[in-house]
């Protein structure tokens, strides 16, 4: 029979960064813990607290809050926590709990030094990951934030193409007729694969043309040899300073030593045309239409490097639909442009993700018009052209139409603000399936454009439909339609994955977990009174009014988060792999906390449902 140290070093051998030590460490490192179970709800650090230890998690699970209660992480087995204040020698800022009953290795951090001292690898990842957490730090604030999104993306994402390589024997002429065609500013020098040097556009003129030299010298005689380079997985911060401090301008990316991709000075800053708020200021200067749609080219890339960047995956949504309001408005200023301005005060709305500030890649359009009542007779025909403009725009942007007609094109949902009223009274008093349905949708509303005071009129007749004499039989019907979806758990926390068709053996994460849990949440709010649009603000606000229980807000704003972060990574590798969004999830791509954490999101989703069902019977 193995001995317990034979276990902990083979359970070692496969977790990273342990996997990365010499045998003689890892035996070092396996001597060095000491196993301690914990039960849970038991507090591991609290805030304030030096941390001596390295804390390794071999089953079970931890969460860490901040000092508002806030979630920050959720660890399971092969998972470390703690690490800001055991690298960085200051008080943590996060407070550490067991969720489970849990066996936790600990190391003290002598030992633990003395594995990083010894090994450059284990040492960088756990660098690696303090760097993650200072970056979230500069997170606090916006500038920060952007900061982070532009020095954290890898520079292979960057990369538009592979390299170009020719013979060190090329006459210079044959190597610039290849970049002419190639449309390059570098060739690469070598064959099989190395590199012995560079060729660029500026050696050609300062080496060949300005010193009159043959056209048939051969490449290997002016060309830079061995160039920097640099890992492709590397953060653009490293590239800007590697370019920055050698003058140079063409940086190869490297994967395992073999040349897998080129950036330059331009691709740097053309990363800048790629930054949320750099992006938001062009669509505005955009003169034309087209204008506006090819600026939108670049959103799908902009979902990817914020993702990419270290921006917190549930906050990607929000930049989004920061980005979707901005086209908007350009394309009303544009379009009133031609139109004229308006004969009456009136407002452009935005329902359902947008409203909520919870889109992702990609999204269809849900909006509306509202106009003063004492608008002249001939006012919708204005409101008309503003509305199909807009909205072949927006279309045109890549926000399709709604197969459904949720659009200010639709007379239904353009209307003077007594029309729009008179809209939200009815699905309050007669709440039938359809009016339900209208509910769940319009009851998610943002003004973008125009007269706010038009759009607080209409919220404040959302708060009175829900208040009124018909609140018991209105909320009841809503919650109904908020139970109605079974969250995908069977017996013993099992996922309920699909069982046919080409997504079998995934979830849909959205109808399956996003979904309810917006619905409960806008009952929820509707019963408090609670206008704000979205999710994380209702639960807020909920909590603020004594509502909901800062326990409960808690739980359902941290399964929001797990829930939107997974949808928005598969939408992301979905886009890097050249397919169509959708929200089915293989959970046997996910970490195996993060599917520990999915069985109790779904479980918060189920228990909050029950609540809401034993509410409004």
């Amino acid at each position: 029979m193995d001995s317990p140290l034979a276990d902990v070093e083979r359970f070692l051998a496969q977790t990273p960064p342990f996997d990365s030590l010499e045998p003689a460490a890892l035996r070092r490192a396996a001597a060095s813990f000491e196993a301690v179970y914990r039960r849970s709800g038991t507090g591991i650090l609290r805030i304030g607290e030096r941390n001596d230890t390295l804390f390794l998690i071999r089953r079970g699970a931890v969460e860490t809050h901040d000092g508002q209660g806030n979630l920050i992480g959720r660890y399971g087995e092969g998972e470390s926590f703690g690490l800001q204040s055991l690298l960085g020698g200051r008080p943590t800022r996060f407070r550490a709990t067991l969720i489970e009953d849990s066996l936790l290795w600990q190391m003290p951090k002598a030992d633990f030094d003395d594995l990083r001292a010894g090994s450059r690898a284990f040492d960088d990842f756990y660098i690696r990951s303090l760097e993650e957490r200072l970056v979230g730090a500069l997170q606090e604030s916006a500038a920060g934030k952007q900061s982070a999104t532009l020095f954290l993306t890898p520079l292979s994402e960057l990369s538009r193409r592979a390299p170009i390589s020719v013979p060190r024997g090329t006459p210079v002429v044959d190597a610039a007729k290849v970049m002419s065609e190639q449309g390059v500013s570098s060739l690469l020098v070598g064959e099989g694969g190395e590199v012995e040097g560079i060729l660029t556009d500026r050696d050609l003129r300062n080496r060949v043309l300005a010193r009159g030299r043959d056209p048939s010298t051969p490449v290997q005689e002016v060309m830079t040899p061995a160039p920097l380079t640099l890992d492709a997985d590397s953060p653009v911060l490293s590239g800007i300073v590697a370019m920055a401090g050698r003058g140079i301008h063409h940086l190869p990316l490297t994967r395992d030593g073999v040349v897998v991709g080129m950036v330059t000075t331009r691709d740097l800053l053309s990363l800048q045309t790629h930054h949320p708020l750099y992006m938001a200021a062009q669509i505005q200067k955009q003169d034309t239409r087209e204008g506006v749609v090819e600026v939108c080219r670049r959103v799908p890339k902009l979902f990817e490097l914020l993702l990419a960047s270290g921006l917190r995956a549930e906050e990607v949504p929000k930049v989004m639909s920061t980005i979707t309001d901005a086209v908007t408005r350009r394309l009303v200023h544009l379009a009133q442009a031609g139109l004229g301005p308006a004969p009456a005060p009136w407002a452009w709305l935005a329902f359902g993700s947008q409203a909520r500030e919870e889109q992702s890649l990609k999204t269809d359009q849900d909006n509306g018009i509202v106009y003063a009542d004492d608008a002249p007779p001939d006012a919708d025909d204005y409101f008309a052209a503003l509305a199909r403009s807009v909205s072949d725009g927006l279309d045109a942007c890549g926000y399709v139409y709604c197969p459904g007609g949720i659009m200010a094109t639709t007379p239904q949902w353009r209307q003077p603000l007594s029309g729009w009223l008179r809209h939200f009274a009815h699905w309050s008093t007669l709440p039938d399936p359809e009016g339900v349905l209208r509910v769940s949708i319009f009851f998610d509303l943002r003004g973008i454009e125009g007269d706010q005071a038009l759009v607080a009129r209409i919220r404040a007749a959302m708060v009175d439909s829900a208040s009124g004499r018909g609140k018991a039989v209105f909320l009841t019907a809503l919650a109904r339609q908020a139970v109605q979806y079974e969250v995908p758990l069977g017996f013993f926390r099992r996922f309920v994955l699909e069982s046919r068709g080409e997504h079998r053996e995934t979830l849909e994460i959205k109808g399956a977990g996003l979904l309810p849990l917006t619905d409960l949440v806008r009952v929820r709010a509707l019963e408090g009174g609670v206008t704000v649009a979205s999710t994380r603000e209702r639960l807020a606000a909920l909590v603020a009014r004594g509502v909901m229980s800062r326990s409960d807000g808690d739980r359902l704003d941290g399964a929001y988060r797990l829930l939107c972060g997974l949808r928005v990574r598969l939408h992301a590798e979905l886009a890097r792999r050249g397919e169509a969004p959708h929200n089915h999830l293989d959970v046997r791509r996910i970490s195996h906390a993060e599917r520990a954490a999915l069985r109790d999101a779904f479980l918060v989703i189920r228990e909050a449902q029950a609540a809401l069902a034993q509410d409004f019977p």
